[in-house]
C-alpha cells in the first residue's frame, strides 16, 4: 500500500505550539525577568517538547539544543540590544535558535532548512512588531508553528523507505 501524504493542516498542533511558545515566553518574563531573556528560552524549549515528542524521534534533544541555540542567540544579540535595535535583536536569537534546532530537524524532515530562515523572522517579527509579555511568544509561535506543520508533512522516512513516493 502506498504511503500517502498528509493533506489537513493540524490545526490542533498549531493552536498547541503558539500555547507553547507564548506560554513560555510568559512564564520566563514574569517569574525570572530579571535575568535576561534565558529563562524565556527554558520554558518554551520544555513547552515545545511536549508538542513536538509524539512527532519526532527522541525529542528529548530539542530541549538541549534550544537551549544551546537561545543562550547563544541572546548573547550576541545583547550588543544589538545595547544599540537598541529589537529587530536586529529578535533576528539573532531566531538565527542561533533555529540553527540549533535544524540539527534535530534535518534528521526528521525534508527542506529543513527552512526552519533557520523562519525562526528568524519569526523572532524578529515577534520581538520588535509588537512586544510584550504576550505577544511577542504569541507572533514567534504563529509563524513557527505554521512552518513547522507544513514541514512535519515531508518526513525523510516517507522518501527513504518508498522510493516510488511522489512529493
Amino acid at each position: 500500500m502506498p504511503v500517502q501524504k498528509k493533506n489537513n493542516f493540524d490545526w490542533a498542533f498549531w493552536f498547541l505550539w503558539i500555547l507553547a511558545t507564548a506560554l513560555g515566553w510568559f512564564l520566563g518574563g514574569v517569574l525570572l525577568s530579571g535575568i535576561g531573556l534565558v529563562p524565556s528560552g527554558v520554558a518554551i524549549a520544555f513547552l515545545q517538547w511536549l508538542v513536538l515528542k509524539p512527532r519526532i524521534d527522541k525529542a528529548w534533544r530539542w530541549i538541549v539544543v534550544s537551549l544551546i541555540g537561545w543562550s547563544i542567540g541572546w548573547g550576541i544579540s545583547l550588543i544589538a540590544y545595547s544599540l537598541g535595535f529589537d529587530f536586529v535583536n529578535g533576528m539573532l536569537i531566531g538565527v542561533a535558535t533555529g540553527t540549533a534546532q535544524w540539527l534535530i530537524l534535518r534528521r526528521e524532515i525534508q527542506w529543513s532548512g527552512w526552519w533557520i530562515a523562519v525562526s528568524a523572522v519569526a523572532w524578529a517579527a515577534g520581538i520588535s512588531l509588537l512586544p510584550g509579555i504576550m505577544m511577542s511568544g504569541t507572533i514567534a509561535g504563529v509563524i513557527t508553528g505554521i512552518a513547522l506543520e507544513l514541514l512535519l508533512r515531508n518526513p525523510k522516512s516517507l522518501v527513504e523507505d518508498n522510493p516510488g513516493y511522489a512529493r
